[in-house]
């Protein structure tokens, strides 16, 4: 029989074994197509922030008006925006965000409503207050001046709500929704869409830390991407490897005069002999 016919009449007979392997190669594919896929949406995703960032942080200040006619909704394409508003804070619907970090550091985020001319309702973080290491409440809540007729904002979109409980005064996320509830005043008065960071409204204090300009870089999204295809394509690999050794054993078993090729010596590999040789006999 014939070396050929050897290999022909064993693949029939293995046939079966490798499609089972070529299967679970295509599913494992398959997954790490989906893998690669959502890594790379994450990283489009990553990248949209960033630009809106670089696009909207320092560019010139606009009325609110202008950015959200809507009141009830916001375009994310104007995040970031500056907005000068005139009006006045209500110091007495002060509320805390809980558990934000800031530098490491737990604190607070400081809210306020601010009304405009029309009566209308936009929230203001004015900026992030420590916990005292004492009590676990804020170390200091600074307030601004009673009479602040206008201030500089930037537009962020409002967060989702969480249904977790915070004490009176306090909430859990910057929803408008859930502090115009806190605050018993109508929805429709309130906008709903997004919110403002401060950026300056004429006040300093030590205690109280303005939000800087996000820090935010595109992250390992595409080199896992590449590598999730590179898992897929060594799946492959793999297998073929396998299947050619199969069919070098076997013939091997069946064909006393058949010689498996040698394999092919790699860049380096005589030295690194000679080196292993050296160290033999160093060692003796």
């Amino acid at each position: 029989m014939t070396s050929r016919s050897i290999t022909r009449q064993y693949f029939r007979s293995e046939f079966k074994r490798w499609l089972r392997w070529i299967a679970l190669a295509v599913i494992f594919a398959v997954a790490c197509g989906f893998l690669a896929n959502w890594q790379l949406n994450r990283r489009t995703q990553v990248v949209q922030v960033i630009n809106r960032i670089d696009r909207n942080y320092t560019h010139t200040v606009s009325s609110l008006p202008e950015l959200v006619p809507n009141p009830a909704g916001f375009s994310l394409k104007r995040e970031y925006r500056p907005v000068e508003i005139q009006g006045r804070y209500r110091l007495d619907l002060l509320t805390l965000v809980r558990n934000r970090a800031q530098d490491g550091n737990v604190g607070y985020e400081e809210l306020m409503p601010f009304e405009l001319a029309d009566g209308k309702l936009i929230v203001v973080s004015r900026g992030w207050i420590a916990t005292s290491q004492n009590s676990g409440a804020p170390a200091a809540v600074p307030l601004p001046p009673a009479t602040t007729p206008a201030l500089i904002g930037r537009l962020i979109h409002v967060e989702h709500a969480d249904g977790r409980t915070a004490p009176k005064g306090q909430v859990m996320s910057i929803t408008p929704s859930v502090l115009a509830k806190n605050w018993g005043v109508a929805q429709d008065k309130i906008y709903q869409g997004a919110y403002l960071e401060l950026a300056d409204d004429g006040t300093r204090s030590k205690d109280l830390v303005l939000a800087t300009r996000p820090d935010i870089t595109e992250g390992n999204h595409l080199s896992y991407a590449f590598q999730w295809v590179l898992f897929a394509l060594m799946a492959f690999i793999a297998i073929a490897i396998n299947v050619r050794r199969d069919l070098n054993e076997k013939r091997a078993a069946e064909d006393a005069t058949y010689v498996p090729k040698p394999k092919r010596k790699r860049v380096g590999d005589d030295d690194k002999a000679a080196e292993d040789a050296l160290l033999d006999n160093v060692a003796e």
